[in-house]
């Protein structure tokens, strides 16, 4: 039996060593490549992306969707929109579509937005007559449920209240107020309002005809509005022709 040094496993030692080095120079050595290959790949399929959404006709803006109002309105959105068709899709400025359809007052919650392959999509919300605001001149002016004045009108719709501006100055917070006071006031006694205005001190004021006749009721501005409605309703009980709550700690009759 010959005794001696056991032979090193086969795969270690110097060579070993030595491959397993080469390895891995030749990894570090193709990495480069393969980010140079990777990063020309990512430029090359976002240049194919923009050159297919802002240069080519493949994407070409050619109709308009709009949702959100009646068939009868759809014209009136497209109208005021202004959508440039006939250019790439992803050209199309929707943000300034968008400001147009703002500028235009009677919608509300407006987006604009693709659909691809050829559609620019509108979403829009018409706003809802809340009063009629009378100016000076004897104009119309309809007013949505934030104070925001969006269309002038000929008559008002069935069953919206006019309210007179005693200025063409009225803010949206005096609007705000007329609002608040027949949002306020119980049926009944709405029913019976007439002749409400609003100065340009924001403050509003009706004329409530019943069997005693017309009483001129000051209702002030906008804040607490259900303790003066309490107040009116228990101050009509009384023979006044002017009944002011416009400070309710301290109402007046005359």
């Amino acid at each position: 039996m010959r005794l001696g040094p056991t032979p090193p496993p086969v795969g270690t030692g110097v060579t070993s060593a030595r491959r397993r080095f080469e390895a891995r120079a030749a990894r570090a050595r193709r990495r480069p490549l393969l980010l140079a290959a990777a990063l020309a790949t990512t430029v090359l399929v976002a240049g194919g992306l923009i050159w297919l959404g802002w240069m080519s006709s493949l994407l070409t803006a050619t109709t308009v969707r709009v949702e959100g109002v009646p068939a009868r309105d759809v014209h009136a959105v497209r109208q005021v929109a202004q959508v440039p068709l006939g250019g790439p899709l992803m050209r199309v400025d929707t943000d300034a579509i968008a400001a147009r359809l703002e500028g235009g007052r009677a919608w509300t919650n407006i987006r604009v937005g693709r659909s691809l392959p050829h559609s620019v999509v509108i979403s829009v919300t018409p706003r809802e007559p809340a009063l009629a605001l009378k100016d000076p001149q004897g104009q119309l002016e309809l007013v949505d449920a934030g104070g925001v004045r969006f269309r002038t009108v000929g008559t008002p719709p069935r069953g919206v209240p006019v309210v007179t501006a005693g200025s063409s100055d009225v803010t949206p917070e005096g609007l705000r107020a007329a609002l608040a006071a027949l949002h306020a006031l119980p049926a009944p006694l709405k029913a019976q309002v007439a002749d409400m205005s609003v100065n340009s001190a924001d403050q509003v004021s009706f004329t409530v005809a019943d069997k005693s006749g017309r009483r001129t009721v000051v209702w002030g501005g906008l804040g607490q509005e259900e303790t003066k409605a309490r107040l009116v309703t228990i101050l009509l009980k009384e023979p006044a022709k002017r009944i002011d709550v416009s400070v309710p700690d301290a109402p007046v009759t005359q």
